[in-house]
């Protein structure tokens, strides 16, 4: 019900209070619901007249900061009263009841009687209806200004340096990743830069932290006066900074770097200590079109500026040459022939996650998912493992481990069925797709009983690549799948022409769908478009029974979450 989303306790002790009569009760109750800051509610529909039932009109009261006389008592008077789209969002809300049980969870602004804004939370819950259309919903508004505020303070600091106001090292490495998709695309000169202050410790030595502080503010001041969009800067780490440099020849990047330091450092930064002088070391490299990384490129300028800085230059432009001084802690940890010996070794292996029929509840198939058994004997995730693998180049041999493993498990087991990722990696280059297409030949009758995934956004890079592995796959008797399907907005023209057997609707529209009106859209629209080409369809990372059942009213095919099972050494055929 709708209360599910209160603390246990307080729920029980809510529901315990709700059902006595007495004075005292009904005092104990005026006590919880105001340390809750909830006014729970009853929305009644007869014939075209609707109204509100405000189980305590005190709280309400409380909630839009008015007299109980001007509360809101029908659905017009509080449209009213609702800021921006709040209005949109409830009526949308209120239309996706459409069953007894139904839920909603959204959150608007309310404009109270004294003029100010305030966050609410609205969740409701459908008792009555006819038809398609509610007639009795019990629901409850909350209070959650100091939430909202919170995590709006939370995003802030998230993405911005508290100190500085500049962006942060994790926003620089969103930014970095822009820029070197878009130096690629389009051949751009570009480069990053790290101006590091290398007399900070000395600062905060002599005139204390707080001098050291106001030092930092000045230079970041200084910084973002000289950095011009689309050019971008930020506060990487305790004393250093980063600016990426959207167009920059290669020949004069040392340059560039000299210009920016000299106006870091062209003349002192006045503080009530007198005039303290920042000294710089500068490292700076520029975009590779190799298959470097946001955090390669970051790495490489901070060895750079850590370089200049040891030997007194106050430049150094990025080589590979530094990499041979740089620290252990600095290096990728794993290698490829660590990732050869794992395969060696035998400590790749899969487990099996159970997907199972939507209506039924019983298991359809597997999915084979990597694992790395560490040195304790522990078999944990290999995400790590496969992003080394990728950089490192030799993915494909983890793809044609894995596809080893499930050929003996589909052979142990006679009638499961198993789903297999294969990478981007080994689709796209030509010799190991090939490679990898005759080891699923080898598999004879058994390929009845695989369906090969692949993400979405393998097939969003190369709709025409895509379309032609699904089609051999399935010439050979797989299934073929999507996997992560809307996370890189596939055209639904684009999954006619891959020719995919399945798509698994990615997580993040999935988690708190009961409670999501927007993500019931989104999904009944991917479900209906699905049907349409005759696609079976795959929710993943379902979590809860609410959001189950209504998967299931969508008409969603198969189910896969840990709430049906968490990935396992051996599939079972007996769930079949």
């Amino acid at each position: 019900m709708w209360l599910t989303g209160m603390g246990i306790e307080m729920a029980s002790e809510f529901l315990t209070i709700k059902h006595t009569n007495s004075e005292q009760d009904l005092s104990q109750q005026d006590r919880l619901m105001s340390l809750m800051t909830m006014s729970p509610y009853v929305w009644r529909k007869s014939g075209k007249d609707a109204k509100i039932i405000w189980d305590n009109k005190a709280l309400a009261a409380a909630i839009f900061c008015t007299e109980v006389d001007n509360i809101p008592m029908s659905p017009v008077a509080l449209a009213k009263r609702l800021c921006g789209d709040g209005a949109a969002k409830r009526t949308q809300a209120y239309a996706s009841l459409t069953w007894n049980g139904a839920k909603f969870q959204i959150d608007y602004q309310i404009q109270t009687f004294d003029g100010r804004t305030l966050w609410i939370e609205e969740r409701a819950e459908r008792v009555e209806g006819e038809g398609n259309k509610p007639t009795k919903v019990v629901g409850a508004l909350t209070n959650i200004q100091t939430r909202k505020t919170k995590q709006e303070q939370a995003g802030y600091h998230a993405v911005y340096d508290k100190l500085t106001g500049l962006w942060n090292r994790d926003r620089m490495g969103d930014a970095l990743i822009q820029m070197l998709a878009l130096s690629r695309k389009y051949n751009r000169n570009a480069a990053y830069i790290c101006c590091r202050i290398s007399n900070l410790d000395q600062i905060n030595m002599s005139y204390g932290f707080e001098a050291g502080d106001r030092l930092l503010g000045a230079v970041a001041r200084r910084l973002k006066a000289c950095v011009i969009m689309p050019d971008i800067c930020a506060r990487v780490s305790g004393a250093s900074f980063g600016i990426g440099l959207t167009d920059c020849d290669p020949q004069d990047l040392k340059a560039a770097a000299g210009r920016i330091a000299d106006v870091l450092s062209s003349r002192p930064f006045g503080s009530p200590y007198g005039d303290l002088y920042a000294e710089f070391s500068v490292g700076a490299t520029a975009f590779s079109q190799d298959n470097h990384s946001a955090f390669d490129t970051m790495t490489h300028a901070d060895l750079a500026a850590r370089h200049s800085d040891d030997t007194g230059d106050n430049i150094t432009v990025y080589t590979s040459d530094l990499l041979d001084l740089s620290p252990r802690q600095n290096r990728v940890e794993f290698t490829r022939d660590s990732i050869i010996t794992a395969l060696n070794e035998r400590n790749i292996t899969l487990a099996y996650q159970p997907i199972i029929h939507a209506k039924g509840r019983k298991t359809h198939h597997y999915e084979s998912l990597l694992r790395l058994r560490r040195d304790d004997g522990e078999l944990v995730s290999a995400g790590e493992f496969i992003m080394a693998a990728e950089d490192l180049g030799c993915v494909h041999l983890l793809d044609r481990r894995a596809l080893e493993i499930a050929a003996q498990t589909l052979q142990d087991h006679s009638t499961i069925i198993l789903a297999i990722n294969v990478s981007a990696a080994t689709v796209q280059n030509p010799d190991t797709a090939r490679a990898y297409l005759q080891a699923l030949r080898g598999l004879g009758r058994a390929t009845e009983r695989v369906i090969v995934e692949m993400t979405e956004t393998v097939a969003l890079d190369s709709p025409e690549m895509a379309s032609q592995f699904s089609s051999e796959v399935r010439q050979l008797g797989c299934q073929f799948a999507i996997d992560d399907f809307g996370a890189g907005h596939t055209t639904f023209s684009n999954l006619m022409a891959i020719e995919a057997d399945e798509i698994k609707i990615d997580g993040s529209f999935i988690q708190g769908l009961s409670l999501t009106p927007h993500k019931q859209v989104f999904v009944r629209m991917m479900v209906d478009l699905a049907q349409t080409f005759s696609v079976k369809t795959v929710a993943e990372m379902v979590e809860s029974r609410e959001d189950a059942d209504l998967l299931m009213r969508l008409g969603v095919d198969y189910l896969q979450g840990y709430m049906f099972g968490l990935p396992g050494a051996i599939p079972h055929e007996s769930d079949k």
